[in-house]
């Protein structure tokens, strides 16, 4: 979305495909529900029961749909990005749940160091983010870098890690429901409403977040 076009005019509208929905609306909107209701539960906001039932609903159920549906479509990009943190959304609540109930419960550096696996992938995929406009490879920076100290947080024993790591990953779901809002105005008005800035490399083809 870095040249935006004047929505008014026939030729914006001629854009949005009237046969078949945007799976990223319903990644977007995965992806900010959990990742909130997790991070206030990292800040002792609510306790974790609601990681759970959020968490696997709409971080990972939510978002492995909205993967999958990408498939369909031919985006490269957004099959892996929603599969690969849908599928960490599943993992996560299971690790919670083996917790409870002492059965394949998760100990030592297997949580922490997930968890900076995926902040690894996380900063992998911001460089191919960086071709569609500014936002979102600056929300996926945000969601490497949280996922990085909470991570050093856990290894470490050092609660300060994992806080800041925590509005990092605040700020990525503040990031991703920005671009939801453009995404959807676009999507069904045909407008434009906040911009999501330019790309960052040279070199996509695809204008959406």
């Amino acid at each position: 979305m870095s040249e935006q076009t004047d929505a008014a005019t026939p030729s914006a509208r001629s854009h949005i495909p009237s046969n078949r929905a945007d799976p990223g609306l319903i990644g977007l909107l995965g992806f900010v529900t959990a990742t909130l209701t997790a991070q206030l539960a990292h800040l002792g906001v609510q306790n974790e029961s609601a990681v759970f039932w959020v968490g696997a609903a709409f971080g990972g159920v939510v978002q492995v749909t909205a993967g999958m549906l990408s498939y369909f479509i031919g985006d490269d990009f957004h099959f892996i990005v929603y599969n690969a943190f849908g599928w960490y959304w599943i993992c996560m609540p299971g690790f919670l749940l083996g917790g409870e109930l002492g059965f394949f419960e998760v100990s030592g550096i297997a949580k922490p160091l997930f968890m900076l696996i995926f902040s690894v992938l996380a900063f992998g995929f911001a460089i191919a983010g960086a071709t569609h406009n500014t936002v979102l490879p600056l929300t996926l920076l945000c969601v490497g870098i949280g996922l990085g100290l909470e991570a050093i947080g856990s290894f470490s024993g050092v609660d300060g890690f994992g806080i800041i790591g925590a509005w990092f990953l605040m700020a990525a779901s503040a990031l991703a429901a920005y671009m939801l809002i453009e995404k959807f105005y676009w999507r069904t008005l045909g407008r434009h409403v906040v911009p999501l800035g330019r790309p960052w490399i040279a070199g996509g083809d695809d204008p959406e977040p």
